[in-house]
């Protein structure tokens, strides 16, 4: 509430009037303190109302945020895994390939022996032929 010895000094410094602590407008003052109070308790029902509706509204906003954050997240990780199956794909090709000259290189030299082995053994065997086709025929 309010002084009533420090409203009637103020009234008598301010505007040069006397006052009464029984004087009417004391009323007014009682009747606009009451006014203001009802109306204060309006405003800060109507506050914390709006407080809890914002709130409520910024839980929503957070929960789609979340729900479309972890969907770009999923998207990405998808995209990641494909690329990442592309590129193993790519390297198990270029494992094959290097595998398969790998293999070829190995398999040259083996054939030109072979090769070199068997044109020498058909060269004896034929030698061997001639000589012995010489020694019958005398």
């Amino acid at each position: 509430m309010y002084d009533v010895k420090q409203l009637i000094a103020a009234v008598r410094t301010t505007n040069g009037i006397r006052v009464e602590p029984d004087d009417p407008i004391f009323a007014f003052v009682t009747v606009s303190e009451l006014v203001l109070e009802q109306f204060s308790r309006r405003v800060s029902d109507e506050i914390t109302t709006r407080l809890v509706t914002f709130k409520e509204g910024m839980d929503q906003t957070e929960r789609r945020a979340g729900q479309l954050l972890a969907e770009d997240v999923r998207k990405a990780a998808a995209q990641i895994r494909a690329e990442m199956q592309k590129d193993i794909e790519a390297a198990g090709m270029k494992a094959a390939h290097l595998v398969y000259q790998v293999d070829q290189a190995h398999k040259r030299p083996a054939m030109v022996l072979w090769i070199a082995v068997s044109l020498l053994s058909t060269m004896v065997l034929m030698g061997f032929a001639f000589y012995a086709g010489m020694y019958r025929c005398r």
